[in-house]
């Protein structure tokens, strides 16, 4: 490509892989493709012609236009069955039903065949089970944003639900604020990187003996506190454990695979680009039993939001936006990139995987941390010193 200037797309480390500029672009020149650390990137081929779209729309070369503060309340779906099955307070499903009930369409991030995690549609109550439940593995919008703009333009309602970054681009994408789109954000604390769930699909596969199958990551089983982990295999066997035990939830608590622009997230505030913003409540004044059962964060974002709320079967109590901010870290501030990110993808990039797992994935991997990290655990409470009395 001698002599072909790249257009401005966002710098790596601060690309989302919202895939706006791709779903943009009139001439197909942009494709998403792995970068070494697994995550998806813009590439420009010599298609490109140069005509700056795929500048126009990327969220992060844009000024985010600021909205009043939102109304914030903790929440959660009346029935029961719908709530064990939903990582929260099961609203996305009211949400979901109630945009399916007339004849719309929901976008939101469900798991293949493959375990792969990628966004889906359902279009009847019958395909929306693949879209419950959180999935903190980033997925792959692929030609999302432009089924999301032909339902939109059929006249079809239609909701999306995804990060905020994800919302965002698909705002960027579209150009407007169609009156039939319902979007919610999650109050996500960073993805996960898609190559290292793959590795880790991979690794499951070799230590069973069996194909996975089938994965839940924040299982409410037997409604206990901390969700858990569960697999199912092809031979009908099953790895059940609870989600911080398991390799994917141990990388994740000390962040050691999110995508880059995570550590640096300009969503981690109260000022959100969807009608809904999705978390979970994790603050006080809740009875234990009902917390344990699942209870939401929800923030209504705009009028269309607070419209779609007052006609959900919801229970719903009212909270400051402080009380919401204190009860949900995704909203103060962006995770901190951890000092061993940088050697974990190192060893991932050179190393055969299963080298890899017991270096930084097994549970004694957590003696290898650095004395800062100690440092700041023992300062959050996480752990205890075994010498000082409490």
């Amino acid at each position: 490509m001698s002599g072909f200037e790249l257009p401005q797309l966002a710098p790596k480390e601060r690309c989302t892989g919202c895939g706006a500029c791709q779903s943009g672009c009139p001439k197909g020149a942009i494709h998403m493709l792995p970068g070494r650390e697994g995550f998806l990137y813009p590439t420009v081929t010599d298609a490109c012609v140069q005509c700056g779209h795929c500048t126009h729309v990327c969220p992060v070369l844009k000024q985010h236009e600021r909205r009043s503060p939102p109304a914030a309340f903790l929440a959660w779906n009346l029935n029961e069955s719908e709530r064990m099955r939903s990582s929260a307070g099961g609203v996305f499903t009211l949400l979901a039903e109630y945009v399916l009930e007339q004849g719309g369409v929901v976008f939101g991030a469900g798991v293949d065949q493959q375990l792969r995690v990628r966004h889906m549609a359902a279009r009847s109550r019958q395909e929306l089970s693949p879209l419950l439940g959180a999935k903190p593995v980033e997925s792959e919008l692929d030609d999302t944003y432009l089924r999301v703009r032909h339902y939109l333009d059929q006249g079809r309602r239609v909701l999306f639900c995804g990060t905020p970054c994800q919302v965002d681009g698909l705002y960027r994408y579209l150009g407007e604020y169609p009156g039939n789109l319902l979007t919610a954000d999650v109050a996500c604390r960073g993805v996960s990187s898609p190559g290292v769930w793959e590795q880790l699909v991979r690794s499951m596969a070799y230590v069973k003996r069996a194909q996975p199958v089938d994965v839940c990551f924040c299982d409410k089983l037997g409604g206990e506190k901390e969700p858990r982990f569960r697999v199912t295999f092809a031979d009908g066997s099953v790895y059940d454990a609870p989600y911080g035990k398991s390799e994917l939830g141990r990388g994740l608590r000390r962040a050691l695979f999110l995508r880059p622009s995570c550590h640096t997230c300009p969503y981690t505030t109260t000022d959100r680009p969807g009608d809904l913003t999705l978390g979970t409540y994790r603050g006080d004044g809740v009875d234990p039993a009902e917390a344990r059962r699942g209870v939401s964060l929800l923030l209504v974002n705009t009028a269309k939001g607070a419209r779609t709320l007052d006609v959900l079967e919801v229970k719903k109590e009212r909270l400051t936006v402080d009380e919401a901010v204190a009860a949900c870290e995704a909203l103060r501030a962006p995770v901190e990139a951890p000092a061993q990110r940088r050697d974990f993808f190192e060893a991932f990039a050179r190393q055969p995987f299963q080298q890899v797992r017991n270096r930084f994935l097994a549970p004694m991997a957590y003696r290898g941390r650095s004395a800062a990290e100690m440092l700041e655990k023992i300062r959050n409470k996480e752990w205890k010193l075994p010498w000082k009395k409490h």
